[in-house]
């Protein structure tokens, strides 16, 4: 006996590849890593190749456990050990439908606006939300899963009020889900250690989630539940996200997401567990939100070669991703890409020279683009028959303050959406950045040109005309990304 599937719904069904009736056992393990402590023991039955048991115990919602069966002769019963599918969602709506894939990481809603903007992904921390203790008029008390948690009121509606602004204006928003000590707030030592994964090293400017320790992964499940719960209301009292992309370019986690050293093998097996809690916890509150694993352009090479147990190839992490999933609990993950050029201070990704046309291409810019597409078109890769979605959530061109290097500026972003028009998968392409940042590594990669000396913006550039006018028809019915 296997078991092929598990489901949650007002029970935990376990499905089996047989018919044989009998008494089965079944303990539910902390889904923390590094517990390995029973939260719970159940006696049930195999019934015509199925198994019901209670979801529920004490309070504890079970479907988030690591599940284990043995028969009644003691022997384990070999499968899947997690939940696939939550059948009970608390609200069930259409996925948002844009007219354009053009998207940008807005700083300015008016301007986003008026360029004809749809898609916009945002950054939210989990210690900038979360706090280990209320702070007087200064919190939300949030509930779930039997405990209370206390959200920093002022952040929550300082993102409310963004996120209102951008979904009232029709942008389908993609938050990014990232653990910083310092972002938005600068985060205590004492909660930090509690949330920061227990192999963080200060080299990384992100830490991966703690999914190892189950007091920082509770903290955790309760970050994903707060804002799918208030991002999905039905009013949209505080404006709508439907997908939730987690973490940042893990592929180069050494920085981007950090989990100290460890092989790809290991560091992946611990990111699929976020990625499952993340899945788990948000489709409770909305039946289709999207997850999203994040990549960097690296795909069989990596950011460093010579650390393999610092930067991984997107390829080898999307390998062990998709054999934890298949092996222990398939989700519908989809991939965020950031499909920047070879050298990022050049934007003639058409001269990338590494960016091969086929599977074993050491990057992925939009020169050879279609081979992350070819990819998941594979059949193992596929989540019951269907392709994966892609949208690229951060990806932008750089120029110099020179009207040359501007106008190549805007031949690549022309010329990148012209390729993504041609791969149907590619739901978004999230321009970074709106403007030029000053401290964004000696970069500009804006819409607007900023000063020089002070950092000021000084006014649009080529790209931003290009932008404006790009995925809309002219007066002769003509799409503006042909031209490129």
């Amino acid at each position: 006996m296997k078991i092929t599937k598990i489901v949650a719904s007002e029970v935990l069904t376990l499905y089996t590849d047989s018919n044989i009736g009998g008494k089965v056992y079944i303990k539910y393990f902390s889904p923390a890593l590094a517990e390995k402590n029973v939260l719970c023991e159940k006696e049930s039955e195999v019934k015509d190749g199925v198994i019901v048991c209670d979801r529920f115990e004490g309070g504890r919602d079970l479907m988030y456990c690591r599940i284990a069966v043995t028969d009644e002769n003691g022997k384990p019963v070999e499968g899947k050990e997690y939940v696939e599918e939550i059948l009970d969602s608390e609200r069930s709506f259409d996925y948002p439908v844009a007219d354009t894939k053009k998207g940008l990481q807005v700083t300015m809603v008016k301007d986003a606006v008026e360029l004809g903007v749809r898609h916009a992904a945002l950054n939210v921390n989990l210690g900038d939300f979360l706090m280990p203790a209320p702070d007087g008029d200064n919190t939300i008390e949030f509930i779930f899963d039997g405990k209370i948690y206390y959200i920093n009121k002022k952040i929550a509606e300082k993102n409310d009020a963004k996120v209102k602004e951008l979904s009232d204006n029709g942008i389908i928003i993609t938050f990014i889900l990232l653990n910083s000590k310092h972002w938005t707030t600068t985060v205590s030592d004492e909660f930090w250690n509690i949330i920061k994964h227990p192999g963080y090293t200060p080299d990384g400017l992100i830490s991966q989630f703690n999914v190892m320790e189950e007091q920082g992964l509770d903290y955790y499940r309760a970050f994903v539940a707060f804002i799918s719960d208030r991002y999905t209301q039905e009013d949209e009292r505080y404006g709508r996200a439907v997908g939730l992309i987690v973490g940042n370019e893990i592929n180069s986690g050494y920085v981007w997401c950090n989990a100290g050293e460890m092989s790809c093998e290991q560091y992946c097996y611990e990111y699929t567990t976020a990625l499952r809690i993340a899945y788990q916890t948000s489709r409770v509150f909305y039946d289709k939100m999207r997850i999203y694993i994040s990549l960097d352009h690296f795909w069989t090479g990596a950011n460093e070669n010579a650390a393999p147990n610092r930067y991984y190839g997107s390829k080898f992490v999307l390998d062990y991703i998709n054999r934890y999933c298949l092996a222990e609990g398939q989700i519908p993950w989809n991939i965020a890409h950031h499909p920047y050029p070879e050298d990022l201070r050049y934007p003639d990704f058409w001269n990338d020279v590494s960016a091969l046309p086929n599977l074993d291409a050491p990057i992925i810019t939009f020169k050879n683009l279609e081979v992350l597409a070819e990819f998941l078109y594979q059949k193992e890769y596929l989540y019951n028959g269907e392709r994966r979605r892609i949208i690229l959530s951060e990806q932008g061109f750089n120029s110099f303050f020179t009207p040359e290097s501007e106008i190549v500026q805007a031949m690549a972003y022309g010329r990148a959406y012209k390729k993504i028009m041609q791969i149907p998968e590619i739901d978004s392409f999230i321009l970074h950045a709106h403007q030029d940042n000053k401290e964004e590594f000696g970069l500009n990669l804006g819409l607007w040109r900023r000063k020089p000396d002070s950092g000021e913006l000084d006014a649009p550039k080529p790209v931003y005309y290009v932008f404006k006018m790009i995925d809309r028809k002219d007066e002769k019915g003509v799409w503006h990304w042909e031209r490129y």
